[in-house]
């Protein structure tokens, strides 16, 4: 909880229980819980979980106002309940559905932020994203890429979507009922445009040319779903690049209208064209970027994709020189269905929730464990690893937007900051080519 959700909860405490305190605290808490919500909305923003809170300063102002008092014993018990009631609701959803953090531990340079737009002028739409999307068939492929840069200058945390036009959340919980056939409230995420990020835009580059790494998004995932992963590796001096693969990503906010997934690999013609067309997005954005000068030593490239990313970030490095290449839970049974194994021509790292090492899949007869075992070649570039206690979606940020996501199949039961502290430090010991460090949550595959 940061200061605002401490202060105004002790302040309408003060209030629900005024009995117990003199009319003298109760005026100078009810003045300063009215100030406190006022400069919260206006330095953070609205949050709908502070409404029975808001509830609460509002009608005690008016009934201060007028002096309007219960003089009826069960009258007054009464509306103590609902304030009391009204106070514990919001409390807990302060406390369940807090405002994400996404904040660096142990970082050696500051973090830069831009967003890019990328049109491809010599690409068509590809129908391998056209036909999960509500792309036209016809136009230029666009691209929306997130870059992190170190910095030496200093930099104070940016709320990046608390402006936006759409909201972020609202956008996600859409994507979740439509997918899914549910009804989720489209409030219930909307906070999440108030997210705090430890990184600040138009900080001066470092002199020298940093190494990149790309960050490539699995079936329906998002640049932004491992913004907690990629500014560590960024404070470590990295380039970090994540796009959109628009039409496969949840969402993507182009100028031109919101586009947005609408299928399951079920939908998809040949999912081996979808990865193929993702690894020619990475190679798009770097060309981009290059002709473009960013400053980057674009001679120095590493990947790390989760899920299907983890297969279009292979098929990209099957082409073009990579010096490192991370794979969290790779989707490869469509490249072992069409290439007939998985030939690695790098370091590669590969590193799989435990669900998945157990061999848990519901949509293939082959698991994924079993293509690590009996389909990678070249095995003396491959180490592989598992976190334990985890689900697929223990490599992405979810944990962070809402802790309600550790009763779902969409998480395994580690906690969030130890998946995200195994997550950053096996990114960095692979990025840098040291051991891995075995521990309680990374452990080695046995063959």
């Amino acid at each position: 909880m940061n200061f605002f959700d401490i202060a105004i909860i002790l302040f309408a405490f003060e209030l629900v229980f005024k009995k117990f305190i003199s009319e003298k605290v109760f005026v100078i808490s009810l003045v300063l819980s009215s100030i406190t919500a006022f400069i919260q909305v206006l330095v953070v923003g609205y949050k709908w979980q502070y409404m029975p809170i808001y509830i609460i300063i509002l009608s005690s102002a008016i009934g201060h106002t007028f002096g309007l008092k219960f003089t009826n014993k069960v009258l007054k018990a009464i509306s103590f309940m609902i304030f009391f009631t009204l106070f514990i609701t919001s409390t807990l959803l302060i406390y369940f559905l807090p405002i994400p953090e996404f904040t660096i531990e142990n970082q050696i340079y500051s973090v830069g932020y831009e967003e890019i737009l990328i049109s491809v002028d010599n690409r068509e739409q590809p129908k391998a994203f056209y036909e999960l999307s509500n792309l036209e068939a016809s136009g230029k492929r666009e691209l929306l890429v997130d870059v992190y840069y170190p910095s030496a200058a200093d930099n104070e945390p940016i709320q990046l979507f608390k402006n936006a036009d759409t909201n972020w959340g609202k956008t996600v919980v859409r994507y979740l009922n439509r997918t899914w056939g549910i009804s989720i409230p489209e409030f219930l995420l909307s906070h999440l445009n108030l997210s705090y990020f430890d990184i600040g835009r138009d900080l001066e580059k470092l002199s020298n040319k940093s190494p990149v790494v790309i960050y490539t998004h699995g079936w329906a995932g998002e640049k932004i779903f491992a913004t907690d992963q990629l500014i560590t590796i960024a404070s470590q001096g990295y380039v970090v690049i994540a796009l959109d693969h628009t039409g496969l990503a949840m969402f993507t906010e182009l100028p031109s209208g919101t586009i947005y997934n609408t299928g399951s690999t079920e939908n998809s013609t040949k999912v081996y064209d979808v990865m193929y067309e993702m690894s020619l997005d990475i190679e798009n954005t770097l060309s981009y970027l290059q002709s473009s000068n960013y400053y980057a030593d674009f001679s120095d490239i590493s990947l790390i994709g989760h899920s299907t990313g983890g297969g279009s970030a292979h098929l990209y490095c099957l082409r073009n020189n990579c010096n490192s290449l991370l794979l969290q839970d790779p989707f490869f049974v469509p490249v072992v269905e069409e290439l007939g194994n998985i030939e690695l021509v790098t370091d590669t790292y590969f590193i799989y929730s435990e669900d998945w090492y157990n061999g848990y899949e519901d949509i293939n007869e082959l698991s994924e464990i079993e293509v690590f075992r009996n389909f990678v070649e070249n095995k003396d570039l491959a180490e592989g690893y598992y976190m334990t206690n985890s689900a697929h979606y223990d490599f992405v940020a979810f944990g962070a937007i809402s802790s309600l996501t550790k009763y779902t199949f969409l998480k395994g039961s580690i906690d969030y900051t130890d998946s995200l502290t195994s997550n950053n430090r096996f990114n960095l010991e692979a990025l840098q080519n040291k051991d891995i460090s075995i521990s309680n949550y990374i452990k080695t595959i046995n063959e």
